[in-house]
């Protein structure tokens, strides 16, 4: 059936997204070109970034490669825009969905500034955007993709063949089995990527950074995803990162300044029990990883009688202990604490999906009854920059970056709505269409 503004705020709303549903009965017959322009539009007189804040996003872009005074100059930019991608998970390769956010963010970026996608890392390997793997659509076989020379390759056959009798999807597993639930931040570039990698088709092969056995892999997916962007919307000036990474380095600044407001919701029990009064008791405040059955996974660490708990896991909630675990990489700061950070604190305009336009309403509601967060910072705020839809062609067969890397002739539909965008993904919204 045909859908409109009107139907589509019904369709949504009856799907349990409010908030999505009030945003595009707004926007869904509006140009995407003019939607694009609008989400860059400048955020206003917010308070300056913190210095501490800032220093983090300077470590982690020296981290991924840059010089010290490239950094600077990124640091620069972003206070300008106050602006970030926080859609996308850290990945080797992404999908259409990441595909078409980009595209649309990227119409409307302003000349001479930069893209800043930071990708969420505290995710496991098997989170939906498959993290550690090449990630593909059915136009091409596996020997496209990669040669059958390779040692894994009889494997990757049989994989391919068994994914195929279910699903339209296809991707290569770059990480052992036994790195499936483990978590992204903080994981390792294992051997078998380093034995695959010679073996890449030659455009991707091209563009893969060298990866090392036992080098960060957030480093390596955070440059091979901006090389990926770079060949497909060339002319643009765009940067990934790892988010997690960012926001635990500015924790060991902040936490240690007791009148800090993360120091205080921490470590004072009154407002602590005020904001968890206000928040789910599930509310993550970290993940960490555990060991069961010889198997790594990830685990939320909730507070929870003045102890961070998990179900195989705990920690005593200490400003002591919360420093060595992220000092050591052990504690990998939950959404909560992320986005907490960067808008609620900081003021940054967070690009976002479907999901984030959510659940960033919910925290400004809490934190706006809360009141103990600078408030007219948080009332004012942007946290619904919806960057959203899905890449098809014609035949509305999904488009992923590696397909275009590969040769498919493809060109995004630009003269379009932001509702034409969006109609591929409803189905996954829980909207029948």
């Amino acid at each position: 059936m045909p859908i409109d503004r009107k139907s589509i705020r019904t369709l949504l709303q009856n799907a349990k997204r409010p908030v999505l549903a009030d945003i595009l009965g707004k926007l869904w017959d509006l140009p995407l070109v003019e939607h694009a322009d609008a989400i860059w539009e400048n955020p206003g007189s917010h308070p300056p970034m913190e210095k501490e804040i800032l220093e983090s996003f300077e470590s982690e872009f020296c981290r991924i490669g840059l010089t010290r005074e490239q950094a600077k100059e990124y640091c620069s930019s972003l206070q300008k825009t106050r602006i970030l991608q926080t859609a996308t998970h850290s990945t080797a390769t992404e999908g259409p969905t990441f595909l078409a956010l980009h595209y649309l963010a990227l119409m409307g970026l302003p000349p001479r500034e930069t893209y800043f996608v930071g990708a969420y890392s505290g995710v496991s390997f098997a989170n939906s955007a498959w993290s550690g793997c090449l990630n593909y659509s059915n136009r091409f076989d596996l020997e496209t993709i990669i040669s059958s020379q390779a040692t894994e390759f009889a494997r990757l056959k049989r994989s391919d063949a068994d994914r195929s009798r279910d699903s339209a999807e296809r991707r290569i597993s770059l990480i052992p089995g036994k790195m499936r639930d483990a978590g992204v931040f903080k994981s390792r570039i294992p051997q078998k990527l380093v034995n695959l990698q010679p073996y890449f088709a030659e455009p991707i092969r091209k563009i893969s950074p060298t990866a090392v056995c036992g080098d960060d892999f957030t480093v390596w997916s955070s440059q091979f995803c901006t090389n990926q962007l770079r060949q497909i919307i060339p002319e643009k000036s765009l940067l990934y990162f790892d988010l997690n990474e960012v926001i635990s380095n500015y924790l060991l600044k902040v936490l240690k300044n007791s009148s800090h407001p993360l120091h205080r919701l921490l470590f004072d029990r009154k407002i602590r029990e005020r904001v968890l009064e206000e928040f789910p008791g599930e509310t993550t405040f970290f993940t960490v990883e555990v060991i069961r059955k010889n198997k790594i996974r990830q685990e939320a660490l909730i507070i929870k009688d003045e102890m961070l708990k998990s179900e195989n896991y705990q920690i005593e909630l200490s400003l002591e202990k919360i420093i060595h675990g992220l000092e050591k990489g052990l504690l990998c700061p939950g959404l909560f604490l992320v986005f907490t950070v960067l808008s609620f604190i900081n003021g940054l305009t967070c690009f976002g999906s479907f999901e984030q336009v959510e659940y960033l309403a919910e925290f400004k509601r809490r934190w706006i009854k809360i009141g103990f967060l600078e408030q007219e910072l948080v009332r004012t705020v942007n946290i619904t920059a919806l960057t959203s839809g899905r890449c098809v062609d014609e035949n509305e067969t999904v488009v992923h970056p590696l397909d275009l890397l590969l040769g498919l002739e493809w060109s995004f539909p630009e003269n379009i709505t932001v509702g034409e965008l969006m109609k591929p993904l409803l189905g996954r919204l829980g909207v029948a269409v």
